[in-house]
């Protein structure tokens, strides 16, 4: 089947879509964010009053003094979720209430 020419097409949708002039200042294409794989770390933020920013800053530099060099905040935050995780959950809800209730 030989084809023929679009000016043939007459008043057709397609013939009209190549007529009518393309946008010249069309948005942008939305890019779909990349999906993470189970070993990628997902950002997280949380909001602590400056006392308890501090508490957790005197924790890092007191386990960097006893280990000899630096340990990160992210590591001492690692360490205790395990605390945690192994911590009976009624002792660790009554030091969760105690940390909240403290006048912070």
């Amino acid at each position: 089947m030989a084809r023929r020419p679009l000016s043939e097409a007459g008043d057709s949708r397609l013939a009209l879509q190549l007529a009518e002039p393309k946008p010249q200042n069309a948005p942008p294409l939305v890019r779909q964010p990349k999906r993470r794989g189970p070993g990628t770390p997902m950002p997280k933020s949380f909001r602590l009053r400056p006392a308890h920013l501090q508490r957790f800053q005197d924790l890092s530099a007191r386990l960097s003094e006893e280990a000899g060099r630096p340990i990160s905040e992210a590591d001492v935050l690692k360490g205790l979720l395990l605390i945690g995780e192994r911590m009976d959950a009624k002792k660790l809800l009554a030091a969760i209430k105690d940390a909240v209730f403290e006048g912070g």
